[in-house]
């Protein structure tokens, strides 16, 4: 279900933490499938849109990303992980008190949360409960899941997040890191930045 992604706070709406919170994208997807590349284009996007923009990033996916020197390199933009002590637990790794204290010290307009999907639907739970914030869903899929989607055979975890999500962007090939020139990478956004 691909529904395009408005802009997830229009009109603007105060959060239960008073004031009015940034436009969160949850992102999730395999590990490999281009959460992270993703993210970055649109960040860039809106850097180029809108200068002096602020871009906070949570992190709730283990090992090294790319993320941490893209927001080294890249003016606006902090990055926070998160641990997930166990993807079934997800209230441990305290992302409502992560966010808090990220998007309070940065200021943020935009607020990105990459999530292994095993972890997404619990953490999106603690998010609307504490935070209850706007916030839209986009799932990135690799080959593999993009098979079981089209068979009809996600496990539980995934067809909940297919169920959930506001975009569903199909597996990226191998090569999208580099398209040739004019040609946008597969799984472009549909994102509406504004």
């Amino acid at each position: 279900m691909n529904r395009p992604i408005q802009n997830p706070v229009s009109p603007p709406q105060e959060s239960r933490l008073g004031g009015i919170p940034p436009r969160c994208v949850f992102v999730s997807g395999p590990r490999g499938a281009g959460k992270t590349r993703w993210m970055q284009e649109r960040i860039l996007e809106l850097v180029a849109r809108h200068p002096g923009i602020h871009c906070a990033v949570v992190l709730a996916e283990d090992g090294h990303t790319r993320m941490e020197r893209f927001a080294h390199d890249v003016p606006g933009v902090a990055v926070r992980r998160v641990l997930l002590p166990c993807p079934c637990c997800p209230a441990r790794a305290d992302l409502p008190g992560t966010i808090r204290q990220l998007t309070g010290e940065t200021g943020a307009d935009w607020l990105f949360v990459e999530s292994p999907a095993v972890a997404a639907a619990g953490l999106l739970g603690e998010f609307d409960r504490e935070l209850g914030w706007p916030r839209q869903i986009v799932l990135r899929l690799d080959e593999k899941w993009e098979r079981l989607r089209q068979g009809g055979e996600a496990p539980p975890f995934l067809s909940a997040l297919l169920e959930q999500a506001d975009l569903v962007l199909p597996a990226a090939p191998p090569d999208a890191a580099t398209p040739p020139p004019g040609v946008r990478p597969a799984g472009g956004s549909n994102l509406i930045l504004t």
